[in-house]
This record gives structure tokens, sequence and C-alpha cells, in this order.
């Protein structure tokens, strides 16, 4: 008995017990909480949509690397969307690297599912809206299907101010 006590008193000191506020991809699937279903029958329309938004977004906000903030930015584009009855999800990460932790994140965009559950990444940094045809044809952009995936601002923030 005080050996499996003390064994488990070792585990538990060995381990980091935070609350996160992201979602597990093994609970994101394929999505389907976040695709817009009031685009349905419209993908290319959403798509056109996006793009204006970003291209309209870039030409009034100017990223300065290292002066601007892209996480400032995606929450910025987030509410926007939003407001405007489309669904996004914010995700951080590396596009330098693949399984990145919290700590070696170093970007952020947005993730938007369509009403057939395709994802386009927008990138606010530089403008970006990648549909996956664009990641296979420059895998490099396979990175944007990559990274921690948030619901919304809030849950980042709770991140961030938990971590730092």
């Amino acid at each position: 008995m005080l050996s499996s006590l003390l064994l488990l008193a070792l585990l538990l000191a060995g381990c980091s017990i935070m609350e996160t506020n992201y979602i597990p991809t093994v609970d994101l699937g394929d999505a389907g909480e976040y695709w817009n279903i009031g685009w349905q029958g419209q993908s290319t329309g959403l798509y056109h949509t996006l793009r204006t938004f970003i291209n309209d977004y870039s030409r009034n906000h100017d990223y300065v690397f290292g002066e601007s903030d892209c996480n400032d930015m995606v929450v910025e584009i987030w509410d926007n969307l939003n407001n405007q009855g489309i669904l996004s999800l914010i995700v951080v990460g590396n596009l330098e690297m693949s399984r990145e932790s919290f700590e070696e994140c170093n970007h952020a965009w947005l993730m938007v599912y369509n009403a057939e559950g395709a994802a386009v990444a927008l990138d606010p940094s530089c403008g970006g809206v990648y549909c996956w045809e664009d990641a296979r044809k420059h895998p490099y952009l396979e990175q944007y299907w990559e990274g921690i995936v948030y619901k919304n601002p809030t849950d980042l923030w709770n991140d961030f101010q938990e971590r730092w």
C-alpha cells in the first residue's frame, strides 16, 4: 500500500497539471461544428468574400515583422468575420516545423470551413488565402493545416496568460 502511494506521489510530482483552452485535434474531428452551413452551395461566394475581406484588410493594415502582432490581427479578423456570421477558428503554430509545442508557436492564422467541410487558411500578416489545393501544389503551405486550434479569442488569451 505504501509503495503504491509513493508511486502515485512520484507520478503526480512529475506531471504538470495545466488546463488548456484549445480544441484537442482528436475532438476537432472533421470540424463539422465550424462549417459555414449558411453558405451551402455557395463555396465560391464564400471564398470570394474571404479573399476580398483579406485583400481589403491587408491594404489597410501593414504587418511589420518584429513590431506587428499576428495574434492581434487574427483576433480582429475573427471578430469581423464573426459579426458577418462567418465561423472561423484561430490557429497558432510554427510554419517551419511540425508537431510544435505551444511554446514553439510563433505565428497565428485563421481556418474557415465552407458548408462542405473544405478549409481555407487566412494569413493576415501576408494577406494569404490558401486552400488545400494550393498546399498540394506548394507543400510548404501544408503547415497551415497543422497547429493549435482555438474556437475564440478568449480561449487563446487564456492560454497565453496561463503560460506566460
